[in-house]
């Protein structure tokens, strides 16, 4: 049975497949609907970066190995919980499609959630769990720090 807070190294690496596969689906479904103008490269370029992190962590799990299938419901429904909550249709009452501006700042908010997420979890864990959640949040970090920095860019453009 799943603990939620202090999850195994092969339970951490499944929920954060799972809350890339929401990104993934999010932005694939933002494509059929937004795909306009400047909007359409902010949404690829997102889609692009997550489907990155999704095969990175989908090969990360076929090396922890699988996980129980009841936990796998827990855990779902705690990536659920975490990122993209209301999927698109929250996204769009959130304002995330009104411009790109908004798009890549409610992108940045949602990977600030996962890198406290990820760091949250590895406080409560140790060993290898602990690294993974480490490893995990390192990536958010790192996909955070592009959007800061094209919010930054775009505003800048904005303002020229």
């Amino acid at each position: 049975m799943v603990d939620k807070l202090k999850l195994t190294s092969a339970q951490a690496v499944y929920v954060a497949a799972r809350m890339e596969q929401r990104a993934v689906t999010l932005y694939e479904r933002a494509l059929m609907v937004f795909a306009q103008g400047d909007m359409k490269q902010v949404i690829e370029d997102l889609l692009q970066e997550e489907r990155a992190h999704l095969d990175t962590f989908l090969r990360l799990q076929k090396l922890e190995g699988e996980i129980a299938p009841e936990d796998a419901l827990i855990l779902d429904g705690e990536a659920e919980n975490v990122l993209f909550t209301g999927g698109l249709t929250g996204a769009v009452r959130e304002g995330a499609f009104d411009s790109p501006l908004s798009l890549l700042i409610y992108a940045a908010d949602e990977e600030e959630r996962a890198m406290a997420f990820y760091r949250a979890h590895a406080q409560n864990a140790q060993g290898d769990t602990r690294e993974t959640f480490l490893l995990i949040a390192r990536q958010e970090q790192r996909h955070f720090e592009r959007l800061q920095q094209q919010i930054s860019q775009l505003q800048e453009d904005m303002n020229a």
